[in-house]
């Protein structure tokens, strides 16, 4: 009898570790999944009677997001990378057409039922490598790594009705603008302090600024829905507005401001053809009176990107 017992409970508790390790796992509060894609396209004219121009693009992407969630407390991670070229011509500087680094996190306290929070959330938003004035002069560059960079801290409260939806209020926002470029800085681009120069002699007396503080408020909202199977739309709006915007300032083209507040209006959408291949359309507008436009007097800005290309969903 005692050499089938010891046999029995030595299964027994193994089963019991077992099955513990499996209720660990299940019970982790930490969260997590994205994906990779790498999308390109490529065309070629020989003797093509409607005409063209031989071209290649690249797009690569990803998205990634880090939530924990347990009892009253949550945190919530996320980084959108994108960076696209287009070849015209392969001897010569490929042109970029999608260019973005996006880092957010928030911390967020349970206030009722799993819908209200208190928050205090925290975003980086800047760009990999140079942009350039295309229409103008390949060289002549208007942005870059950290030209401009934007840093945001603020506290506030969420509201999260349901799964697909969430709007974050934070009253109390501090706002960094960095452009960490002389040259652009001196021009007073993306709102800071320009240069000052002698009205005489032209001669430079004092650089640009390469930061500028805000504190104000700002709001996101975030809608994320499957509309039909393998058929997802997301979108995501930004804005904020400067408590220490004054009537008397001006805008990137010398004027009065006729809207101080910042937009930043984000939409995808991903449509799975199988594991590994996917169809993107993503819009973008912009609004942002402290950025001079390229052309035309308006300051709104809109981007459209349509990719075709491999997907890889990171678990």
């Amino acid at each position: 009898m005692k050499k089938l017992l010891l046999p029995l409970v030595a299964l027994l508790l193994s089963v019991n570790v077992a099955y513990a390790q499996d209720a660990e796992t299940v019970a982790s509060p930490w969260t997590h999944g994205g994906n990779v894609g790498f999308n390109m396209a490529q065309s070629h004219f020989d003797n093509w009677s409607a005409g063209g121009q031989d071209n290649v693009n690249f797009l690569g992407l990803a998205k990634y997001n880090v939530n924990y969630k347990k009892g009253n407390h949550k945190w919530d991670n996320s980084i959108d990378l994108q960076l696209g070229y287009s070849y015209f011509d392969l001897k010569k500087n490929p042109i970029k057409t999608d260019d973005r680094i996006f880092l957010s996190s928030l911390y967020g306290h349970n206030l009722s039922s799993d819908k209200w929070f208190a928050t205090a959330d925290f975003t980086f938003q800047s760009q990999f490598a140079n942009g350039y004035n295309y229409a103008a002069d390949s060289t002549n560059r208007i942005s870059g790594f950290m030209a401009p960079g934007y840093f945001t801290l603020g506290v506030g409260v969420q509201w999260v009705p349901n799964e697909h939806f969430k709007v974050n209020i934070s009253p109390l926002t501090g706002k960094l603008i960095v452009v960490n470029d002389q040259k652009l800085a001196d021009e007073g681009a993306f709102g800071v302090k320009k240069a000052e120069y002698d009205e005489e002699t032209g001669e430079l007396i004092k650089h640009g600024e390469k930061t500028r503080w805000e504190l104000g408020a700002q709001l996101t909202a975030e809608f994320n829905y499957e509309i039909f199977e393998n058929v997802t739309f997301s979108s995501k709006l930004i804005a904020f507005y400067d408590y220490l915007h004054k009537s008397s300032d001006l805008n990137a083209l010398d004027e009065k401001y006729t809207c101080p507040v910042v937009f930043d209006w984000d939409n995808a959408l991903v449509m799975k053809v199988n594991d590994w291949l996917s169809c993107n359309l993503t819009a973008r507008l912009v609004y942002d009176e402290d950025i001079k436009p390229i052309s035309g007097p308006t300051f709104r800005q809109f981007k459209e990107v349509l990719s075709i290309g491999i997907s890889y969903k990171i678990p």
